[in-house]
């Protein structure tokens, strides 16, 4: 059974996120590329083996982080573990640098804000916390490395209170402003995605699934397009309010009685419509009788559909049209039926 919400979409189309993400790509590499050339060239210093060693795995992370953005994030393949994995990995990166240049109030420690930043749009809760807590740690440490480095006494200072006290604020209120970011695109999504009547998707969001379905010519999918027989009568009879109660009751039938995998949506009025992935017109029909029979049983209104099938390489505008078509068929020859294929005429 499919839950009670339609599943929400992406906050982005998957084209944006992955511009995006290209994005973010050029700019880490940037700043990563930009370090490791001063440490090797001792623009922050002088040419020591641990200048070398820190360009070293500096520039080694990042072209592995590189191959693994292009190869598996971009795709939409992520792996979980590398993804929790990742963002510690970013911070060391900014601690050797930072610990390199030498210089305990070097504008680079602000690199550490940025990432408290980022972090806070793509991570919450306790993911949120565990990062945040990392950086905070990597500051405390990687200043007091600098000191060790230079000779100087290990102690806390107000330099580093104040670099550890901005951290803990900027981190406090990218969680905040990421936290309500997020509860107000989400609730965006849901009624821009969501029929108000119904409590499934609508015609927009339905229709933006099945054309991501559809980009694979070599996808097969079932679409059933069903609406209600002589719903005017219903109104007349009975009330606006009730017709209402029996769309909704509809909706209700139809998303408790589909495959996990399948979507429904209304699709305008008293129409709706079934999404089928990897399903056979026997098993698309099967279904369909299902419902219909359900809807008859369970309200004082009937339903007829149109099943159609996706032919190798067809549109999804074209299965669409074949189901209207195989619906209207089934309206016009008695309804309350399930029409797969149009009827042939007698000469």
């Amino acid at each position: 059974m499919t839950e009670g919400r339609p599943p929400v979409l992406p906050a982005m189309p998957e084209r944006d996120q992955r511009k995006l993400e290209r994005q973010v790509l050029l700019l880490q590499s940037s700043v990563a590329s930009f370090c490791v050339v001063g440490m090797l060239l001792g623009w922050f210093g002088e040419r020591s083996g641990a200048a070398q060693a820190g360009a070293a795995w500096i520039a080694g992370y990042h072209l592995l982080h590189a191959g693994y953005i292009l190869q598996y994030r971009i795709p939409g393949r992520p792996i979980p573990f590398v993804e929790r994995l990742t963002p510690m990995l970013d911070v060391s990166c900014i601690t050797t640098a930072w610990v390199v240049m030498g210089h305990p109030q070097s504008p680079f420690w602000a690199v550490y804000l940025y990432a408290l930043v980022g972090y806070g749009r793509r991570y919450h809760g306790w993911s949120y916390f565990v990062i945040s807590s990392f950086i905070l740690v990597n500051i405390v440490g990687g200043r007091l490395a600098i000191s060790l480095k230079s000779g100087q006494p290990l102690m806390v200072n107000a330099d580093l209170l104040t670099m550890v006290v901005m951290a803990a604020a900027m981190a406090l209120l990218s969680h905040a402003v990421g936290s309500a970011w997020r509860h107000a695109e989400y609730r965006a999504r849901v009624l821009a995605e969501t029929d108000p009547l119904t409590g499934i998707a609508n015609r927009r969001v339905f229709l933006e699934r099945l054309g991501i379905l559809a980009e694979d010519p070599s996808s097969r999918f079932a679409l059933l397009m069903l609406d209600l027989d002589d719903f005017k009568r219903i109104n007349d009879e009975y009330g606006h309010l009730r017709g209402d109660e029996v769309l909704a009751q509809v909706a209700r039938l139809l998303r408790d009685n589909i495959r996990e995998s399948d979507r429904v949506a209304r699709y305008g009025g008293e129409e709706f419509i079934v999404l089928m992935p990897q399903t056979s017109l026997t098993q698309a029909t099967a279904l369909a009788d299902r419902l219909r029979a359900m809807v008859f049983e369970a309200t004082p209104a009937s339903i007829s559909i149109g099943c159609a099938i996706r032919d190798p390489g067809e549109t999804a505008g074209s299965v669409l049209k074949r189901a209207d078509d195989l619906l209207l068929s089934a309206k016009r020859t008695g309804k309350n039926a399930v029409r797969s294929s149009t009827l042939r005429r007698s000469a």
